[in-house]
């Protein structure tokens, strides 16, 4: 009987310490998120990849385009950039961009490229913010040059990844009016509606990187590793993104005129 009793007893903690194993953190970096370290089907690079020219069809009249994810490339990955059920108080990735000299921009929409669980916004007003001076090593977002928090669309690119499709989330943006100089930006997508099962089974979002080949690219490159982190959930004050993986650049685009 006592023999039973002790095989019960390490079957329960056996069981138990299976459990925990399997009960996994949400992560920041998508490769650490689905716990592969590139995606199934990158291949090793060789040649350099032919670039294909021209903005996406959702960046016009295109100011800048940081460039497609490119899901060969060696280190193709995602970083979160949300506010959902899963990331209860959300996190943002902030890329950065350069207006050239001597020009100023009116911006009318930007988007950010994100890998999302579900191809929803719920609810859909959508966070947006353009900053600048951000300090080298961080520790605080510089100022706040246009931001709201307006009606987004997910709008699908035809992109994959780590099982993922990928979006455009677009928002219009107001009184956004940026001289030369260097700005960083984020599009944050929202699921956070507890009644939509889309927001509720584990929805996730994450900003697509664009080392590679950076296809449909538009403007002026944007500044290698360069980007910044901001999330309590992940521990991160304005923390630069290379703390959290080895991207280089985040896609995300500008829309407007210049003069």
């Amino acid at each position: 009987m006592k023999k039973m009793l002790f095989a019960a007893a390490l079957l329960a903690a056996l069981i138990t310490v299976a459990a925990a194993q399997d009960s996994r953190l949400p992560q920041a970096s998508l490769d650490r998120e689905v716990d592969v370290r590139v995606p199934a089907r990158a291949a090793v690079l060789g040649n350099p990849p032919r670039v294909t020219p021209g903005a996406p069809t959702y960046c016009k009249p295109c100011l800048f385009y940081a460039g497609d994810f490119d899901s060969n490339a060696s280190d193709a990955n995602g970083l979160a950039n949300e506010n959902d059920v899963t990331i209860s108080t959300g996190a943002a990735t902030y890329a950065p961009f350069l207006v050239p000299k001597g020009k100023t921009w009116t911006v009318t929409k930007l988007f950010s490229s994100e890998f999302l669980s579900a191809g929803v916004l719920d609810p859909t007003t959508t966070p947006y913010e353009v900053r600048k001076g951000i300090p080298a090593a961080g520790g605080n977002g510089g100022h706040l040059v246009c931001h709201g928090s307006v009606k987004g669309s997910p709008v699908a690119t035809g992109l994959t990844g780590f099982g993922f499709n990928v979006y455009a989330v677009t928002v219009k943006a107001s009184k956004c009016s940026l001289k030369s100089g260097k700005y960083w930006m984020t599009v944050i997508a929202q699921c956070t509606n507890a009644n939509d099962s889309n927001c509720t089974n584990g929805y996730r979002g994450f900003t697509t990187n664009d080392d590679g080949a950076m296809a449909h690219h538009f403007g002026k490159p944007e500044p290698a590793n360069n980007s910044f982190f901001n999330s309590v959930f992940f521990g991160a004050t304005w923390s630069p993104s290379s703390n959290f993986q080895s991207s280089s650049r985040f896609t995300e685009g500008v829309v407007g005129t210049a003069k």
